[in-house]
């Protein structure tokens, strides 16, 4: 494992065997709001002259135009092959965390206003999908668990 400085305090990891195409590059840290994480992001020129952004963790597993890469455990600074892997965007939506206004602390998880209990819900194929109501947050949260693991498998991310 080596540790590539990047701008910023911040430092990104590879594996020893990716040093030599990542070293060919000039690396910087950049904030992603939306994720609230750095990555890392060379400036690249394309055939027609024009210079484009080159994310470190797309560089290293060879990713195509249209294909999106997961960092599979939220550390998008760890860009060891153990830790990435190609996926679409419904899988790399499945293993998002909670949205940021979310108020029960569970993904999945809101307050049913009109029932006046806790419903549960799953995104499949861009559709909410209902789960049902429950007493508390902790027993949407475990419908919604169940949910995620039979439908999205490795991509289920339940916190």
């Amino acid at each position: 494992m080596i540790e590539i400085p990047l701008t910023q305090g911040q430092a990104a990891l590879i594996d020893d065997d990716d040093f030599e195409l990542v070293s060919k590059y000039k690396w910087h840290a950049t904030w992603k709001p939306s994720t609230k994480s750095f990555y890392a992001v060379t400036k690249i020129r394309k055939p027609d002259g024009k210079q484009t952004a080159l994310l470190m963790h797309r560089l290293i597993v060879g990713a195509k135009k249209g294909q999106q890469v997961d960092h599979i455990h939220h550390l998008t600074l760890d860009n060891r092959k153990s830790e990435l892997r190609l996926c679409t965007a419904s899988q790399n939506r499945s293993n998002s965390g909670a949205q940021a206004n979310n108020t029960s602390g569970f993904k999945g998880v809101s307050w049913q206003k009109q029932r006046q209990k806790w419903q549960a819900h799953i995104m499949l194929n861009r559709k909410k999908k209902y789960l049902g109501c429950f007493h508390t947050p902790e027993q949407a949260h475990e419908a919604y668990c169940r949910a995620a693991l039979d439908l999205h498998g490795q991509f289920a991310r339940t916190a």
